[in-house]
C-alpha cells in the first residue's frame, strides 16, 4: 500500500561558527530530540493522509 504524503515542513537554524558569542544561539544541538520531532510530525502526517483517505 503506497501512502502519499503531500506536506513535509523542515524548521532549521543556519549558525554562523564564527557569529558573535553574545547570540542566544544554542550550543549544543540534540540530534536525538530533533530525531524524534522529525518522526512524530511524519507520524502525525501519515495518519492525516490515512484519515483523508478512508472518508473518500
Amino acid at each position: 500500500m503506497a501512502i502519499e504524503v503531500k506536506q513535509m515542513i523542515i524548521k532549521s537554524t543556519v549558525v554562523n561558527e564564527h557569529a558573535n558569542e553574545s547570540s542566544h544561539v544554542p550550543a549544543a544541538i540534540d540530534i536525538e530530540r530533533l530525531k524524534e520531532q522529525l518522526m512524530e510530525e511524519c507520524k502525525e502526517l501519515i495518519a492525516e493522509s490515512l484519515s483523508e483517505t478512508r472518508e473518500r
